[in-house]
């Protein structure tokens, strides 16, 4: 899931996973529809297919690339469990902190009472 947030952080990686959402290109189309260079699309299409967002398909001498559908319901499957783990979806609040009912919790931690005093 990491990866494949990353190769969705960059604003061009996304305007290539939307051109391609609509239809398959070669990279000489997605240059052209992009405005980058060839080094530049081609590293950003690397990142895109090793993060699994991807696939190509070499016929003849040309490369074609589409979005992998199993590649995005994966990820967002991922997400999706990430998200309900960690509550956002139920109407579960999360444990109190234990510092609520023992203000000298840092101290038996061994940390000075003032790293829990200030907002880091």
């Amino acid at each position: 899931m990491i990866n494949t947030l990353k190769a969705l952080s960059d604003p061009h990686r996304q305007n290539i996973l939307r051109l391609l959402a609509q239809q398959e290109m070669g990279a000489c189309e997605i240059i052209h529809a992009i405005g980058l260079s060839q080094p530049a699309i081609s590293h950003h299409l690397k990142l895109l297919k090793q993060a699994g967002l991807i696939t190509s398909e070499k016929q003849g001498k040309i490369v074609y690339y589409n979005i992998d559908k199993k590649g995005t319901e994966k990820f967002f499957s991922e997400v999706k469990g990430f998200l309900e783990e960690i509550s956002c979806f139920n109407n579960i609040l999360p444990r109190p902190s234990p510092l609520r009912e023992n203000p000298r919790l840092c101290e038996f931690l061994g940390l000075k009472p003032s790293v829990c005093e200030k907002e880091l």
